[in-house]
């Protein structure tokens, strides 16, 4: 669903406060490149800030409305000194309210050396595509963005250990399972690496930096499940058959190399966040749940278009096969 134009306009005043730097980190700019960048470390104070940006963008508004007001000559005939008045106290007011609220709201926060940081992106590069991706999978196009977003992180995981295991002419680092009625799951220490454990893992992205123990109880859950008849994962084997062809085909279309895959995934859960001001860690286990149980898939069984030799869609031999 395509969001309305004011709140479009709304997002990227607040989107004009943030920015990232040179070496990835997300800033705080609240005076744009002249003033002070400070370093966010996390998604909860990222939230906080984004709220206190929003809760003074009326005070924004004000000078803007009595300048559009001058063009009106009716009204600029009339009221053009109480208007210029009102749009420099009404600017004043603006100025002073967000530096006092910019000094408290900073406080705590580390400020970046601007001599060593360089100049920042005041744009995040993977935010549009983000946001694209987002924008597929809300309500009513699926039932849960976090199950879906998830799902499709968790399968372009194990794609991407195949698409790597192509690339160098090996067998990609998967257990091959067969469940009881000849079905095929796979698991792996790499897979398992991409999820949670590695340091650019969807976990470290989704997570607020929480311990991987929380996961224990959801790897179980889906462990389980992948190899059974639970209703819950043939709905998850659904949704993400559903999506994966059409997901993949705007990745592809936009250039963007399967090792992104996962990362945007997440980027958008973290707009999903963003959006809802919801800074608990429940859509990041939803998230997680889901990316879990599609990181076992045969991706024989995901239907997708037919693709060109070399592809990372296709599969690739696994290291070994067990029954259970």
């Amino acid at each position: 669903m395509r969001r309305p134009t004011a709140l479009f306009l709304a997002a990227s005043f607040l989107d004009s406060a943030f920015g990232h730097g040179a070496d990835g980190r997300p800033l705080f700019m609240p005076f744009g490149l002249i003033g002070g960048q400070y370093a966010i470390p996390d998604m909860a104070t990222a939230q906080r800030l984004r709220r206190g940006v929003a809760r003074l963008l009326p005070f924004a508004l004000l000078p803007m409305l009595c300048l559009l007001a001058l063009f009106l000559p009716p009204v600029r005939n009339a009221y053009a000194l109480p208007l210029l008045g009102a749009m420099a106290a009404s600017f004043a007011l603006f100025s002073i309210t967000f530096f006092l609220w910019v000094r408290h709201a900073t406080r705590g926060l580390h400020r970046v050396d601007r001599t060593r940081q360089g100049i920042p992106a005041l744009l995040d590069p993977d935010e549009a595509l983000a946001r694209r991706l987002l924008d597929r999978v809300r309500p009513p196009r699926t039932r849960s963005v976090e199950e879906t977003l998830g799902a499709l992180a968790g399968f372009a995981c194990q794609m991407l250990l195949r698409h790597r295991a192509e690339q160098e002419g090996t067998a990609a680092p998967l257990i091959e399972v067969a469940t009881h009625d000849g079905r095929l799951r796979y698991f792996g220490d790499a897979l398992n690496g991409l999820l949670a454990e590695y340091p650019g893992s969807l976990w470290a992205g989704v997570g607020d930096g929480k311990p991987q123990l929380l996961l224990g109880p959801l790897f179980r859950e889906m462990t389980d499940a992948c190899v059974g008849d639970d209703p819950d994962y043939a709905q998850m084997i659904a949704l993400l058959q559903r999506h994966w062809s059409a997901t993949a085909l705007i990745l592809r279309g936009q250039g963007v190399v399967i090792d992104r895959w996962p990362d945007l995934f997440a980027r958008a859960l973290q707009l999903a966040a963003q959006d809802s001001d919801d800074s608990s860690l429940k859509p990041a286990l939803l998230f997680m749940r889901a990316a879990i149980a599609m990181s076992k898939m045969d991706p024989a069984e995901i239907l997708v278009p037919d693709q060109p030799a070399g592809d990372p869609l296709r599969r690739s031999r696994p290291t070994s096969r067990t029954t259970p």
